[in-house]
């Protein structure tokens, strides 16, 4: 009895190795693959938003937004993130990126985007990026604080 056990197990184990080695050397992360708009275009809602390119050629960090238009939480966001643009267009360059239109393929991969919305502050000048806590999409004092403390961090690192 004992001896089917451990043959059964051993099985098992083996098993779940095996599957476990295929995942990881034949297969890669998952990278978002655009889909077909569902809804009409979210609309931009400030002029404070500019393009990733006009964006690059500015000498301030980039707050980007990753978005498609089928998204509801995309929809419900856009709005606060243009408030936020206008408040802080002296301070970040604000960025939009529909994920869905095909010219935007490298950075949504550069960018690993796997959900929507994501916020990432991209900084050129420390050749530095980081995603922005989710949670910020859903209170705006959480945005509010993320963007103040990293423009202390930026300020401390260039004096």
């Amino acid at each position: 009895m004992k001896k089917k056990f451990f043959i059964g197990l051993f099985i098992v184990v083996a098993v779940c190795f095996a599957a476990y080695t295929y995942i990881v050397f034949n297969s890669s992360l998952p990278v978002y693959k655009p889909q077909q708009n569902l809804q009409a275009p979210i609309e931009i809602p400030s002029k404070a938003i500019i393009s990733f390119k006009e964006a690059e050629a500015i000498d301030k960090p980039m707050v980007i937004m990753f978005y498609v238009d089928w998204c509801g939480y995309c929809r419900k966001y856009m709005p606060v993130f243009a408030e936020f643009a206008d408040k802080y267009k002296d301070k970040y360059s604000f960025v939009a990126l529909n994920c869905d239109n095909p010219q935007n393929t490298q950075l949504v991969e550069k960018y690993h985007i796997m959900g929507f919305p994501s916020l990432f502050i991209s900084d050129k000048k420390i050749e530095h990026r980081f995603s922005l806590n989710m949670a910020s999409t859903a209170e705006k004092t959480i945005m509010k604080e993320e963007l103040d403390n990293y423009l202390k961090v930026r300020e401390k690192f260039f004096k």
